[in-house]
């Protein structure tokens, strides 16, 4: 399972640039084609022309100011998109830029439906929110939720990743996010870690058991245990296991079986919120949802 096409999400920010480093740098050791979107949204607009805050910036409120606002959102989009066209060719790239209009995650969601794998930058726990998130709320957040394929929320700037870590329950989005994980690493170099999180010490017989099931998915030879258990909150484990500078946590989200017998399904978002690494998160596009024994034949095939 590898990515063939990649598209990055662009808006401008810090995060957004960060974003773009992970994309280079992953299209780089996959050999990958690059693209890149930025979204101009109509929400936006309407708060530059608020009344409250159009007399703030000594401006009057008008049609014609709303069209000279999104004339200039528009300016900066393609300025944004140009510096990213610039650095692409500079790196060997020859990316396609895509400037749209509308919401931003509908508009993200729908463009990103023609890639494998979608990058989006998000400010890190405890960054100073910014205008637009209060606005537009968390939008790596709701792509994770909305998006049909998988999604890396770049977070912290691009060193060179050494550890792959990968959280493991046995759910099928789990296996899935288990085998992009090894087939990252073995791309990029990185060290392969996994954990398998149990509610109690209890349940380390089932616990032993969904770590022989992950050691048996894995194709590649690894120089250490692959696998810990830890027992207790998920999130807060996942968020530990992902601790050091150097590493990428990878995790399966939705299309979980019975959530009573999974650690992660309810994680997912907190993770992402409190993370302070980037998250790869792995998710099946529709076709490929189907019972367990099905995505374990299609994963033996890859």
């Amino acid at each position: 399972m590898t990515f063939n096409n990649i598209l990055v999400a662009l808006d401008g920010s810090k995060n957004g640039q960060i974003a773009a480093d992970y994309g280079f740098w992953i299209a780089s050791k996959l050999n990958a084609s690059l693209a890149a979107q930025h979204v101009v949204d109509p929400r936006l607009i309407e708060l530059f022309v608020e009344p409250e805050f159009a007399e703030e910036l000594g401006i009057i409120a008008s049609i014609e100011t709303s069209e000279k606002v999104f004339c200039a959102l528009r300016k900066i989009g393609k300025l944004i998109l140009d510096r990213f066209t610039e650095e692409a060719h500079r790196r060997g790239f020859n990316p396609v830029c895509k400037l749209s209009e509308g919401r931003i995650v509908e508009a993200i969601l729908t463009y990103s439906q023609n890639f494998d794998l979608l990058i989006v930058g998000h400010r890190g726990h405890n960054e100073q929110k910014t205008a637009t998130n209060i606005v537009l709320g968390s939008v790596a957040e709701r792509l994770v939720v909305s998006s049909k394929g998988p999604v890396l929320i770049a977070v912290q700037p691009l060193d060179q990743i050494e550890k792959v870590i990968v959280a493991y329950d046995g759910s099928d989005a789990a296996i899935g996010a288990l085998l992009m994980g090894e087939n990252l690493a073995k791309y990029i170099g990185a060290q392969l870690k996994a954990v398998v999180v149990t509610r109690n010490y209890e349940d380390e017989g089932k616990a032993k058991l969904l770590v022989e099931e992950g050691e048996s998915l894995l194709r590649e030879y690894w120089s250490e245990d692959v696998f810990s258990v830890k027992s207790g909150s998920a999130s807060g484990h996942i968020l530990d296991a992902a601790g050091t500078k150097n590493s990428l946590l990878v995790l399966g989200a939705y299309g979980f079986r019975d959530p009573n017998e999974t650690v992660l399904g309810g994680t997912t978002v907190r993770v992402i919120r409190e993370t302070k690494r980037s998250v790869l998160i792995y998710k099946p596009k529709v076709e490929m949802a189907k019972t367990a024994n099905d995505l374990r034949a299609e994963i033996k095939s890859y």
